[in-house]
C-alpha cells in the first residue's frame, strides 16, 4: 500500500546511505538461480524444504533466491583477476524467498520479503576481520537513524556459515528470538550462543549422529555422551560446532539416567565424553573427555564475562545479521587471489538486512495497542498530517509555514507533508485516521483557524521515549501532555519556529 511503500522507501534511503558510506557499491542479481553453485557448495542438500524450487518449460530446476552467496561469489570470481581489485564490497535490496513452514504476523515471517544483503571480499583474514566490524558500525549508525531501540547479540551462523555471527534485534513481546542481556557488563547474545556460568550435578545424554536408510528406518553413526549442568539442557548448536555432521545426518539427544551413564562412559565404542565445565560429572575419570561449554544459558545465570551479572532473558525481533565467512564459499567455488608470491582463498563476508520486517517490526515496537501507530520520524510514511475541517484552502499557509522549519541543517517537511483533502468524511474519522496512521505532527486546522487566520492546533506523537523528553513549553507555547500524545496552540507565524524547536 501506498504509506507502507513510503515507509520502505525511507527505510532503503538509510540503509543505501550507510553502505555507500563504507564503500558499498550496488548492484542487481537475478531472482530465478540454477542450483550448480548451491550443488558445489554443499548448501542444496542441506538448505532442505525452505528453498523455494520450479521447474520450467525443459523440465530443468530452478530456485528463487533466498540469498546470494554462491551468485555473488561466481560474479566476483569472473571478473577480479588482481589482489589490487579488493578490498570489494557488493550490495542489493531485493525480493527474496523462503518456503516457510509456518509463516506468520504478516511481514515478520513471510515466503516472500526484501532484503538487503551485502557482501564483502577481501585479501586477508585480518582484513576481512576488519571489514566485518566496519559493517557492525555501519549497521549500528542504520538503527540509529531508524529510531526504534535496537540490541545487539552474539549469534549462530546457521546455514549460511562462517566463524562470526553478530545479529542486530527489536526487542518486543511479540518476537520469536530470545536473547540474554547481562545486567552487569551488557554482555548479549541469543539465546542459541550465550554463555553463561552455573554450578551443580551433571546431568547425561546421549548424543548420536544418525542418518535414514533406505529402507525407512535410520542408522547410528556416531555417539557419545554429553554431561551438563543439572536443569539446563545440552545446546545442540555448541554440539555441532565441535562435532561436525555431514550432510543427510542429524544430531539426535536423549537424557540418560546416571547408571547407564557410567556404563557408556566406558563402552569403548563411544566417542570422547562432552562434559561442561561448570557440571560435575558424576562418570569414571577419564582423560578423553572434552571440557568445554556444552549447556544451553538461561535466565538467572551468571554472566561468563564479567563476575557479579546475571543474565536476564528478552523477546526481540530479528531484523538484521552480519556474518564473517572466511572461506567458505571462495574455497568450495576456487574464488582465489595471488597475494605476495602465495595463490591463496578470498576471505568472504555476508551483511543482511530484513527491509520489509523492519516495516512492520517498528510498527509492532512503537504502536500502542487500540491507539495506533507511533512512527520515528525517520521513516514515518509523512512527517506530518493537515487536516483542515474548515475547508482546503487554508492549507497552503501552513503548507507554506512548514517549508521552513529546518532540523538539523534539512527540512524535515520537504515532500513530506500529507493534506487530507477527504471533506466527505466527518472530522472525528479524519483526526482518528491521522492518530492510527501514526504521523508524528498533525496540524489541524479548525473554524478558528478558518476565521482568523491563525491559531494551529498542533498535535505531536511521537515514540514514547521521544516523547517523554518533549519540554513543557516551547518558544513560549504551553505543551498539554497525554498519555498518547501532546498538543499546543500555536500562532500561524510561531508555528516554524515550535516545529523547529521541539523537533530538534
Amino acid at each position: 500500500m501506498p504509506l507502507a511503500q513510503r515507509v520502505m522507501d525511507k527505510i532503503e534511503r538509510i540503509v543505501d546511505d550507510e553502505m555507500q558510506a563504507v564503500g558499498g557499491q550496488k548492484l542487481a542479481m537475478p531472482t530465478l538461480l540454477v542450483p550448480d553453485n548451491w550443488k558445489r557448495t554443499g548448501r542444496w542438500q542441506t538448505t532442505g524444504d525452505e528453498l523455494f524450487t520450479l521447474k520450467d518449460r525443459k523440465q530443468a530446476t530452478l530456485i528463487l533466491g533466498p540469498t546470494h552467496e554462491e551468485e555473488i561469489t561466481a560474479i566476483v570470481k569472473a571478473t577480479v583477476r588482481s589482489f589490487r581489485e579488493l578490498p570489494l564490497r557488493l550490495y542489493q535490496i531485493t525480493r527474496k524467498f523462503r518456503d516457510e513452514a509456518r509463516p506468520r504476523a504478516g511481514l515478520l515471517r513471510a515466503r516472500e520479503f526484501v532484503m538487503k544483503d551485502m557482501y564483502s571480499f577481501d585479501v586477508t583474514r585480518d582484513q576481512a576481520i576488519d571489514t566485518f566490524h566496519a559493517l557492525e558500525h555501519a549497521y549500528r549508525r542504520c538503527f540509529d537513524r531508524i529510531g526504534v531501540p535496537y540490541a545487539v547479540a552474539d549469534a549462530d551462523s546457521g546455514n549460511i556459515g562462517g566463524s562470526l555471527s553478530k545479529e542486530f534485534h527489536f526487542v518486543h513481546r511479540s518476537g520469536e528470538d530470545t536473547v540474554l542481556k547481562c545486567g552487569g557488563c551488557g554482555y548479549t547474545a541469543n539465546e542459541e550462543r550465550a554463555r553463561g556460568s552455573c554450578a551443580g550435578h551433571g546431568s547425561a545424554y546421549l548424543a548420536a549422529i544418525v542418518e535414514d536408510t533406505k529402507d525407512g528406518g535410520k542408522k547410528r553413526v556416531a555417539s557419545r555422551l554429553v554431561v551438563v549442568p543439572a536443569d539446563h539442557e545440552p545446546s545442540a548448536l555448541k554440539i555441532r560446532q565441535a562435532w561436525p555432521i555431514a550432510p543427510g545426518q542429524r544430531l539426535e539427544l536423549a537424557p540418560v539416567a546416571a547408571h547407564e551413564a557410567t556404563a557408556l562412559a566406558t563402552d569403548a565404542d563411544m566417542l570422547a565424553p562432552l562434559v561442561d565445565t561448570c557440571a560435575s560429572a558424576g562418570l569414571p575419570e577419564t582423560s578423553s573427555a572434552v571440557a568445554g561449554d556444552w549447556h544451553v544459558a538461561l535466565a538467572g545465570d551468571s554472566c561468563s564475562q564479567c563476575t557479579d551479572g546475571r543474565l536476564a532473558s528478552q523477546r526481540a525481533i530479528e531484523v538484521g545479521h552480519i556474518f564473517y565467512l572466511g572461506d567458505k564459499y571462495s574455497r568450495a567455488m576456487d574464488l582465489t587471489v595471488m597475494h605476495r608470491g602465495t595463490r591463496d582463498f578470498v576471505q568472504m563476508g555476508c551483511y543482511g538486512i530484513g527491509v520489509s520486517r523492519i516495516l512492520q517490526a517498528a510498527a509492532e515496537c512503537c504502536g500502542s495497542p487500540g491507539a495506533g501507530l507511533r512512527w520515528p520520524a525517520s521513516i514515518a510514511p509523512f512527517m506530518a498530517a493537515i487536516v483542515p475541517l474548515a475547508g482546503i484552502e487554508h492549507a497552503a499557509q501552513v503548507y507554506a509555514a512548514l517549508a521552513q522549519v529546518v532540523v538539523g541543517g534539512r527540512c524535515v517537511f520537504d515532500n513530506n507533508v500529507a493534506v487530507d483533502d477527504r471533506d466527505y468524511l466527518s472530522p472525528g474519522f479524519r483526526l482518528h485516521d491521522a492518530q492510527l496512521l501514526g504521523f508524528p505532527v498533525t496540524l489541524v486546522l479548525g473554524k478558528a483557524f478558518a476565521a482568523t487566520g491563525s491559531g494551529v492546533e498542533v498535535q505531536l506523537r511521537l515514540p514514547l521515549l521521544q516523547q517523554q523528553r518533549l519540554p513543557a513549553t516551547a518558544v513560549g507555547i504551553q505543551l498539554a501532555h497525554s498519555n498518547d500524545e501532546c498538543r499546543a496552540h500555536v500562532p500561524l507565524d510561531k508555528l516554524g519556529e515550535f516545529l523547529s524547536c521541539v523537533l530538534a
